[in-house]
């Protein structure tokens, strides 16, 4: 059974402490009677010196930012894929390391292989393929994109090679 939560929530637009608008005018109405008293002190200047810090974790914090995102991903890749990945380390090992018959180390492979479709989500016939089909897909986009960047490399070291003075004006 669910709890409900007993206070509002204040990005919902509900404030705390269920002030109304008249409640909150009034306490207005009392702030700038103040605010008339106070022009002119030393209070004033040091209220004006008062500004809103937003922590922002120093050094480290700025050091660490860019990459928040980038461990999130590996932190939630991990706990969705990791337990297949170490069955199918487990599993690599038993097979490779003890002598197994045939018929059991296909059935230990197939351990492997439920890990891996529990993780998925245990998703039916056509939710595979259709995963399979994109895996292959950005596998295949990844490799591309690692070629080409590695023959612009090559294109441009060979541009370096061949052209050993880059200052001589050719004719």
């Amino acid at each position: 059974m669910a709890v409900p939560n007993p206070l509002p929530d204040p990005e919902d637009g509900e404030a705390l402490g269920g002030r109304n608008d008249a409640v909150r005018a009034h306490e207005q109405s009392v702030l700038d009677r103040y605010a008339v008293d106070m022009t002119g002190t030393a209070a004033e200047k040091l209220a004006a010196q008062l500004v809103p810090v937003v922590p922002d974790g120093g050094q480290v914090g700025r050091t660490v930012t860019p990459h928040v995102s980038r461990v999130t991903r590996a932190r939630d890749w991990t706990r969705v894929w990791g337990p297949a990945v170490a069955g199918t380390a487990v599993t690599g090992a038993a097979v490779a390391v003890l002598p197994l018959p045939g018929p059991l180390s296909l059935y230990v492979l197939a351990i492997g292989a439920f890990g891996w479709w529990h993780c998925a989500g245990r998703p039916g016939v056509v939710e595979s393929v259709q995963m399979l089909a994109y895996a292959v897909a950005d596998a295949s986009s990844w490799v591309r994109r690692h070629v080409e960047a590695l023959a612009q490399r090559r294109a441009d070291y060979k541009a370096r090679r061949t052209n050993t003075n880059p200052l001589k004006k050719e004719k």
